[in-house]
């Protein structure tokens, strides 16, 4: 974060603004707003501001600024239209140590004004740390739509039961699921409807139904390919509500940063050539956390039951008798796919999809070439870079056409991801000339050449 957010007690703020023109109005305003308390001082004040600071009885001084006007102060806002003067005013702040903001200016100021979406006491701050004030006006925007003028009576309402719902559910996890529950629920609708008494009802039911033992759930969550904004709905909330998560190689930094702050996040991964955490090992620290009533998050890439072994970790988690339930994901060959634009289906050029992962260096006796070679059918190959040259010998030995077409798609939605096309002939030195590495999916058939003319790496 390029920026530290905090939410100030206004009591605790002691506020100097320097200037009285437009900024220092529309500052003082946002001051008022939140309940602080400040003064000016600009040698000369506009009528608007200065009767603003008339009805609130706030001091201000008609006279240029001296550096004993940040005794007792915290901070200090430059609003003058005078660079030279602003520039001052931050290097005398400074010296002491008074947060300053410097109105466009970011370079010169250590607090930063957020554009407000105000739902007392909910309140929603945007900033974009300085570098778009318009951006982040859009953004608040957008975030009014959604956000209901009851929110802040809800979260009163909620606030004042959170010392009898403390005092009933002693166990933190138990208490957020409480929570959970209750804002999914009918509360929300019945207290924005003003009818508390009901609210109450529903609210004490629900409290006492959830004071027995909490059960655990396992969640095997599909995180697609890579780009967070793939994730769906339901996998973003099972990531907010979990106590544990297991993720492996496949899941992004980007997609890590989604999950709740306080959740213990666990790595399982296995890379090519080393041997990593065995599956049964991992079937045993799904099981065990569910037992002890944790909501616990399988994280993986793409889909998890498409070459992610969900199926093994399904099979030991209804064996132990444990609840689990599956949140599909956007698998790689779709991701790939769009990337690159091709169809994986086309009335003309294939009617089929086959999903295969590549394992062909290590013996292949069980890989029924004949169907893989097959006309009018895409063939999408999971993991498969350091095989390509097997995978593309072998097609071509079994009757396919060695110009037919083939790309090799990694790290696809990422920022870094790269498209490489060819044939089957030449693809291999296609994919090493451009430096392609893993993570990989390759896409071969007669619809990858549809995808060429949507290609901007082609």
């Amino acid at each position: 974060m390029h920026s530290l957010p905090l939410f100030l007690d206004p009591a605790s703020v002691r506020c100097l603004i320097v200037g009285g023109g437009e900024v220092a109005l529309r500052k003082v305003r946002t001051l008022l707003d939140a309940g602080v308390e400040c003064r000016v001082v600009a040698p000369t004040i506009q009528k608007e501001l200065a009767e603003l600071l008339d009805e609130h009885s706030l001091m201000s001084e008609l006279r240029p600024f001296e550096a004993s006007d940040l005794d007792g102060t915290n901070l200090v806002i430059a609003a003058t239209e005078d660079s030279e003067a602003n520039l001052e005013i931050h290097r005398l702040a400074t010296e002491v140590g008074i947060w300053i903001n410097a109105v466009d200016d970011v370079n010169h100021s250590s607090a930063i004004f957020p554009s407000i979406v105000n739902r007392d006491p909910v309140t929603v701050a945007i900033s974009t740390a300085g570098h778009s004030p318009t951006l982040a006006r859009r953004l608040r925007a957008r975030i009014e739509t959604f956000l209901p003028s009851s929110m802040g009576r809800l979260a009163l309402y909620l606030g004042e039961r959170r010392s009898s719902v403390k005092r009933e559910l002693a166990d933190p996890g138990s208490r957020r699921d409480f929570w959970d529950s209750v804002l999914d629920g009918s509360i929300p609708d019945l207290v924005e409807a003003g009818r508390i008494k009901e609210a109450d009802e529903v609210f004490e039911t629900s409290l006492h139904e959830s004071q027995s033992l909490r059960r655990g759930l396992v969640s095997l969550v599909g995180a697609g390919p890579g780009n967070p904004d793939l994730l769906t709905l339901k996998a973003l909330e099972c990531m907010q509500r979990a106590d544990v998560v297991y993720y492996d190689n496949l899941i992004s930094s980007e997609v890590l940063d989604r999950v709740r702050r306080d959740t213990r996040k666990v790595y399982v991964g296995k890379r090519r050539g080393i041997e990593g955490m065995k599956q049964r090992v991992i079937n045993e620290m799904l099981i065990s956390d569910a037992q002890e009533g944790l909501r616990v998050v399988r994280l993986k890439g793409g889909d998890p039951l498409i070459f992610g072994r969900g199926g093994e970790e399904l099979e030991a988690l209804k064996s132990a008798d444990v609840e689990f339930e599956v949140v599909p994901g956007v698998t790689a060959a779709l991701g790939s796919a769009a990337v690159a634009g091709i169809p994986l289906t086309h009335r003309d050029s294939a009617q089929s999809v086959r999903f295969i992962t590549a394992r062909l260096s290590t013996g292949d006796s069980e890989i029924d070439w004949a169907e893989l070679v097959r006309e009018k059918q895409t063939l999408v190959v999971y993991m498969g870079l350091a095989e390509l040259p097997i995978l593309s010998q072998k097609l071509v030995e079994h009757g396919m056409d060695e110009a037919m077409p083939i790309a090799v798609i990694s790290k696809a939605s990422y920022p870094d991801q790269t498209l490489v096309m060819g044939t089957l002939s030449d693809i291999d030195e296609r994919a090493k000339s451009g430096a392609v590495s893993g993570p990989t999916t390759i896409i071969v058939g007669r619809v990858v050449s549809l995808g060429k003319a949507l290609s901007k790496d082609n």
